[in-house]
């Protein structure tokens, strides 16, 4: 009966620093302001491109996988002790322990230690104080440790301090779950830099969720991020926007992080980002209100 060595579940991917790109085609998009282009289309055609991505944008980093509050909460209103989730190409089980006041939440390698099986389907959640492996029913606490291993109970060499889950860096930063599910990412306040200091302000883990929205868009996930970040299109495309915030108002910080960012001015009649620029709502203690992050 063997286990499983202490890193696993980490599914072959491209792991170059590099993306599968053409170096000559890539170029052409690294050129300053003025003559540079898109990125190749490769870049949002390719599944060895999108591998690569889910491998080092998503799992070698600092993922946030949502606020704790909906990550513990199941159908029905259940309070859950355990979520599966894919994460880049990495399975990963998060367990929750505690109260939302006081709550500890850790993630793990989505595998048994005994024989690599997935502890979780991608998705599953459960409610159970223990995780117990589908295959040979080995059980560990919502700390890793092991607690039952059918079988090797009378076997005198084996310890079953030796074969706790494989744990994964985690924070919870303003109610938020970051996960790094390759487990060897810069720490997370150098991945954080700059960013803290401007959301500290907001004291998002005060915030409670009120409506929530889902778009399904059938494009490449850069799109809509090269779409998000310029304005260059407002005038034509979103006027009712630039009726509340001048489209040469946005200024990206320069700042330390693994992030890109930065802040739009409201125009002069303006109180917030609504379709009449006029708000009922009250700002939040500590913010500029003149300034939309």
């Amino acid at each position: 009966m063997t286990m499983t060595p202490d890193r696993v579940g980490h599914s072959a991917a491209p792991s170059s620093l590099s993306a599968p790109l053409d170096p000559a085609e890539l170029d052409r998009a690294l050129q300053p302001f003025g003559k540079s282009t898109m990125l190749p289309a490769a870049a949002y055609t390719s599944q060895g491109v999108l591998d690569w991505e889910r491998r080092n944008f998503t799992a070698a980093t600092w993922a946030c996988l949502g606020r704790a509050v909906d990550l513990r909460t199941g159908d029905g209103g259940r309070t859950l002790t355990q979520r599966a989730m894919q994460v880049g190409d990495i399975p990963v089980l998060l367990t929750f322990a505690g109260s939302d006041a006081d709550l500890t939440v850790r993630a793990f390698a989505n595998t048994c230690r005994h024989r690599g099986h997935e502890l979780l389907p991608e998705g599953g959640t459960a409610d159970r104080r223990a995780i117990t492996c589908p295959y040979h029913a080995w059980s560990f606490g919502l700390d890793g440790s092991v607690v039952a291993a059918p079988g090797f109970t009378e076997v005198p060499t084996f310890d079953k301090a030796e074969y706790p889950l494989v744990a994964l860096p985690t924070e919870l930063w303003h109610g938020w779950v970051f996960v790094n599910a390759t487990g060897d990412a810069a720490p997370f306040a150098e991945h954080l830099g700059g960013m803290a200091e401007l959301v500290a302000p907001y004291a998002p883990e005060r915030l409670h969720l009120r409506a929530r929205h889902t778009y399904e868009i059938a494009a490449n996930w850069k799109i809509v991020c090269e779409n998000y970040h310029e304005c260059y299109h407002c005038p034509l495309i979103h006027p009712e926007l630039c009726q509340v915030s001048p489209p040469t108002s946005g200024d990206n910080y320069d700042l330390p992080g693994a992030w890109v960012g930065g802040s739009m001015d409201l125009a002069p009649d303006a109180d917030t980002m609504s379709l009449s620029g006029a708000s009922e709502g009250d700002p939040i203690p500590g913010v500029d209100p003149r300034k939309v992050l």
